[in-house]
């Protein structure tokens, strides 16, 4: 009698174990896709340079088109609306924010040892910079309504040629 009590049990528990495997492998599905976005949106705003220092020698990164451009990659990549809310054809549930922007300019002596503690990110710049935070969250399947929440570090520096 207690075989025909063990054979339930044991589905119920691999099942669980089953689960939590696959909530563990969307969740780091959607992490690599919001961290794609992120790169992309870093690597378009290094792609920004300022005009005019260029026409003086000197290369800069324009902050507003930096920012402009990065804010639109990742806004796209993540099919977002302008206010950084989800679409119908996005795969994030909730408000996705940048809560860091930062470009570094041409007056910093390179290489640059850069250090954004509260995001523990430390890298070594060889040209101006942009660094960009994003706040995502994955609301996921089975977790009862306790959402992963990721802090998304991506950067990317200007190479002159």
């Amino acid at each position: 009698m207690y075989k025909l009590l063990m054979i339930p049990l044991m589905l119920v528990i691999w099942l669980a174990m089953y689960g939590s495997g696959m909530e563990q492998e969307l969740a780091m599905k959607f992490y690599y896709k919001a961290k794609q976005a992120v790169n992309r949106g870093a690597h378009a705003a290094a792609l920004q340079i300022d005009q005019v220092s260029l026409a003086d020698g000197v290369f800069q990164l324009d902050v507003d088109r930096a920012k402009t451009e990065a804010k639109s990659y990742i806004y796209r990549n993540l099919n977002l609306d302008q206010s950084g809310n989800p679409t119908e054809a996005s795969f994030v549930n909730e408000r996705v924010e940048i809560v860091h922007f930062e470009v570094l300019d041409a007056e910093l002596i390179y290489p640059y040892h850069y250090e954004l503690e509260q995001y523990s990110f430390s890298t070594v710049f060889h040209s101006p910079a942009v660094i960009i935070v994003l706040n995502i969250s994955y609301p996921g399947i089975f977790s009862n309504g306790n959402p992963v929440e990721w802090n998304i570090v991506g950067s990317a520096q200007l190479v002159p040629l």
